[in-house]
């Protein structure tokens, strides 16, 4: 299998393992949508609360969130809070739905997702090693093949 071929499972294998992860959290926070907008302050706070939680989670996929210092760290949690409040009274249940989705991901994906970077690492040293052998056999044989 070449290594094309391989990025495009990995690719197509993280987007699932991201979507496991977070099912579970997402099925409890629509099923629970209408108590957690029951007011209509609430849904504008929520909203906005998830907006810089979608922002945090995808600058923490992309690997660009680095931890600031604490009293920012404190600054963030204490606006999440006070955002999110409408639905940290289910935090337990919450984040037992996202303990879950982590352990689906962890038992079904990430296996998977480790054999093919394995791979795709194996398949680039042997591409690497092909190109150094080439490479001294021509300055040996020439370009003609002979010696």
């Amino acid at each position: 299998m070449n290594i094309a071929k391989l990025r495009t499972k990995l690719i197509f294998l993280q987007i699932g393992s991201f979507l496991v992860s977070i099912a579970p959290l997402i099925v409890v926070i629509i099923l629970k949508w209408n108590s957690y907008t029951s007011e209509p302050s609430d849904s504008i706070k929520l909203g906005v609360g998830c907006m810089i939680g979608l922002i945090f989670i995808f600058l923490k996929a992309v690997g660009k969130l680095k931890m600031p210092s604490r009293i920012v760290s404190f600054g963030i949690v204490f606006i999440m809070s006070y955002l999110l409040k409408a639905i940290l009274d289910d935090l337990i249940l919450l984040s037992g739905m996202a303990l879950a989705g982590e352990a689906l991901d962890m038992i079904i994906f990430q296996p998977f997702i480790k054999k093919i970077k394995e791979k795709i690492q194996i398949g680039k040293q042997a591409n690497a090693t092909t190109a150094q052998v080439e490479e001294i056999v021509k300055k040996y044989l020439g370009s003609n093949g002979r010696v």
